[in-house]
Order: C-alpha cells, then structure tokens, then sequence
C-alpha cells in the first residue's frame, strides 16, 4: 500500500450539499481524468468520461436554473423530479428562456446579452450531442439494459470523445458564470 496517498478520507457529506458544490467536483474530476490522461487512454476511459460529462451538464443546468427562477420570477417549466427532469435539450431550452425572461425584466447591458448569445450558440452546438448523451446515459454506467441481458450499445453505436471534450471545455464559461453576472447586474 506503499502508493497510498496521504488524503483526507473522513468527508463530511454534508458540506457538500448543494448544487455548485455537486457540479464543481464532477467538472473537476472531468478536468483531473483529461488532464492526467493521454489520448491512448481514451478506449479505457471513454465510459466514466461521458458519464461524468452528460452529469455535469445535467448538475450545471439545475444549479443554474435554480438561480434563475429567482432572479426571473418565473418558476422553471421543466420537471425537476421523473425521467422529464434528466432530458439535457430540455433543461438546456428552460436556461435559454430563464435568461431571456430575465433580459426582458432588467436593463442588461448589451455587451452581456451579446456575449450570452455568442456563449448559448456554442453550447446549442452541443444539442445533438444531448441526445446521444441521454440515450446511453444509462449504458454508460451497466454493459446491459435494465432487463440484466440486453447489451447497452447495438452493433453500431459508436461516439467519437475528441468531438465531445472541446466543445464540453468550450460551454464551461456559460455554465459556471451566468448567473453570476446576471446576479451581479441585479444589484
């Protein structure tokens, strides 16, 4: 056990309950897995790395909701709870019209509108990726289908992660500082 590091083990779960902290670990373990990986590993770690990915967006998209309907004053039209509240161009289409409400209600500066919509347009480029993302969600995590036979992927199915990762690492600005700003312009 000579290569265990000297870590912090005993983790108090409860510090950690809420939706920034949730999405700020699954982006940095997404960081640290790119990050110490090289692109020979890519076949190893190509299952925990989109899992991790589809999660994180999923955590960034709630987290950032839950915000914006504070700042909008209009409650999300999403289902936060069901198989509705995982649907990636779902809460992706509910964050765009939480912003949009909130531009109409306030005086954004037009550098801050034109930067979001630069932003957004790169994170739309993602939305055929959602699909692909939510449909294997589940096969990312179990080689078989809920009935304990059928393989996850078909013949086929394939995904290419160099696709994926840029354009991830790309939308990590919208994600993270959006209601920042906007909470920031509120005041």
């Amino acid at each position: 056990m000579s290569n265990v590091k000297k870590w912090n083990y005993n983790q108090n779960l409860r510090s950690k309950t809420d939706w920034f902290r949730y999405y700020g670990e699954y982006s940095s373990a997404i960081n640290i897995l790119l990050e110490r990986s090289d692109q020979s590993q890519a076949t190893v770690l190509c299952l925990p790395t989109l899992f991790l990915i589809r999660h994180a967006l999923e955590l960034a998209f709630k987290m950032n909701l839950f915000e914006l309907e504070k700042l909008s004053g209009e409650v999300a039209n999403v289902e936060f709870t069901g198989k509705n509240a995982h649907v990636l161009h779902k809460l992706h289409e509910e964050f765009e019209r939480q912003v949009r409400l909130i531009f109409k209600k306030s005086k954004i500066n037009k550098e801050i509108k034109k930067d979001f919509n630069i932003r957004n347009n790169e994170l739309k480029r993602f939305r055929v990726i959602f699909d692909k993302l939510d449909n294997w969600s589940y096969a990312f995590r179990y080689p078989v289908k809920n009935d304990g036979t059928t393989k996850s992927f078909g013949i086929n199915d394939e995904i290419n992660v160099a696709e994926i990762v840029p354009v991830y690492n790309s939308v990590q600005i919208i994600l993270k500082y959006t209601t920042d700003i906007l909470n920031a312009h509120e005041k």
